[in-house]
């Protein structure tokens, strides 16, 4: 048995129902599509309906985007813009009946801004495949993060290679996991790619690029090294280059001495080097904390401040932790992301501190306003490690803290009884800036919507700032 040195935190708990259903007789994982949905009686009261409320930054709507597909089955959506300019747009669905297993990716794509789409069709790039020993998938979080380096001209995007071991993992869920990450560049606006690339933090095995998943042979040196899992986004600074943060786990030293093995982010530093054609890569020192206040820090989200600096947005859990209350963090980079500071809580621009659950959130910078808004849950009250996972909140940023601004706290959606369980969550979404209406949109598959958690419809929500 190889070592594993990176299993990723589960970010749910709810055990699972009546799953049978997605097994064929023979035993063969059947395949869930869109093209199998039926129409589901109690999302009848909202199909073409689009509800609407005011908050202080603007107004807000809902509407019921595309349905889960049959009982049981979270349909589960990634989507923005294909290019870096212009108005193609894709949708990548996927559906979990397992925490955290994305299966049979869909891709469709619309050239006019999403006003026609074409067929949904398999997106055979990112399948859950059998490896010689394991199975595999790329990018199980969705399409590939992609930025343009000011300095090289080159599109930059980074791909996440998870290997599941246990089984195939639609049909027995996740057991251990193994995380990689690799990078690729294109000099043609993204229409083509070059070769991936393994991104390395200590000596050992990589994967050849282009190696088949289906012929990889895992070994324990490839395995035991090099492991960590990259979320959501890539930035280039305004000096160029490509800051990258990813997790890991380290061993690390508590205030008592005692090791322990830490879930934390760091960042891979990539500068063009134009004699050898490629990127030099370093890595930073990974971001630490006390484990009195948080068990982890996770899901990290990088964004540039007016200033330069960089500031890293981190999820925390107070479980297991009895005297944490349970925060969002964030730490600061002066120096392009080689060091960090010691994480702090976020609060609002009034010094007071809020709850947040251990959920993801998501920094965006708006083309018109040109300010910063984080999206993320906050609590009315203490958390209890990944609950309650509502309000989905949106605040500007102020950015000289920085801090989000008490007086544009805006609900993007909140538990409603008559909509939910007590267990609905708001917080796995996909958001991007229309590049026609300059409103944020925002796709989130609710789950715990009904009884059976893993049973949610994709919905879009519309933000048009004042």
């Amino acid at each position: 048995m190889a070592k594993i040195l990176s299993t990723r935190p589960s970010a749910y708990s709810t055990p699972l129902l009546l799953l049978l259903h997605v097994w064929a007789a023979a035993g063969a994982v059947e395949r869930i599509s869109q093209a199998g949905a039926f129409g589901v009686p109690e999302l009848q009261i909202e199909v073409g309906k689009v509800f609407t409320h005011e908050g202080p930054l603007g107004t807000v709507t809902r509407e019921l985007y595309i349905p889960y597909p049959k009982p049981n089955v979270s349909s589960v959506m990634s989507c923005n813009y294909v290019h870096t300019a212009g108005l193609r747009r894709f949708e990548q669905l996927t559906y979990q009946v397992f925490d955290d297993v994305y299966q049979d990716p869909e891709i469709r794509y619309s050239d006019d801004n999403g006003a026609t789409w074409t067929d949904w069709q398999s997106d055979s790039a990112n399948e859950i495949v059998k490896g010689q020993d394991f199975w595999w998938q790329w990018n199980p979080n969705g399409i590939p993060a992609v930025c343009e380096d000011g300095a090289s001209g080159r599109l930059v995007r980074v791909n996440m290679l998870r290997g599941f071991e246990g089984g195939d993992p639609r049909a027995v869920g996740l057991r251990t996991l193994h995380h990689f990450t690799f990078y690729q560049c294109s000099t043609d606006s993204g229409s083509t790619w070059g070769p991936r690339k393994q991104l390395v933090y200590e000596e050992a095995p990589e994967l050849a690029a282009g190696s088949s998943l289906e012929a990889v042979r895992e070994t324990s040196e490839f395995l035991a090294k090099n492991q960590c899992w990259f979320y959501y986004n890539i930035v280039s600074p305004k000096g160029g280059g490509i800051v990258l943060p990813v997790s890991r786990q380290s061993w690390r030293s508590d205030e008592d001495g005692a090791p322990y093995l830490y879930d934390g982010p760091m960042c891979f530093l990539g500068n063009w080097n134009d004699t050898r054609r490629d990127y030099d890569w370093t890595a930073s020192d990974p971001v630490t904390i006390s484990r009195k206040v948080t068990g982890y820090l996770e899901e990290p989200w990088l964004a540039e401040l007016q200033d330069g600096q960089l500031l890293l947005d981190m999820r925390g859990t107070n479980a297991g932790i009895p005297d944490a209350p349970g925060r969002h963090w964030y730490s600061l980079s002066k120096d392009g992301g080689k060091t960090w500071t010691s994480p702090v809580d976020w609060r609002y621009d009034d010094s007071q501190q809020f709850y947040s659950p251990a959920t993801m959130a998501k920094i965006m910078r708006h083309s018109q306003t040109g300010k910063l808004y984080w999206f993320g849950n906050i609590s009315s009250g203490p958390a209890s490690g990944n609950s309650p996972r509502y309000p989905l909140c949106v605040a500007e940023i102020d950015e000289s803290k920085p801090a989000l601004r008490r007086s544009t706290l805006t609900a993007i959606d909140d538990f409603d009884p008559a909509r939910h369980t007590p267990r609905v969550q708001f917080s796995n979404f996909f958001v991007f800036e229309n590049r026609e209406t300059h409103a944020f949109e925002i796709y989130l598959s609710p789950y715990g919507q009904f009884e059976n958690v893993y049973q949610a419809s994709v919905y879009k929500y519309t933000l048009q700032l004042r």
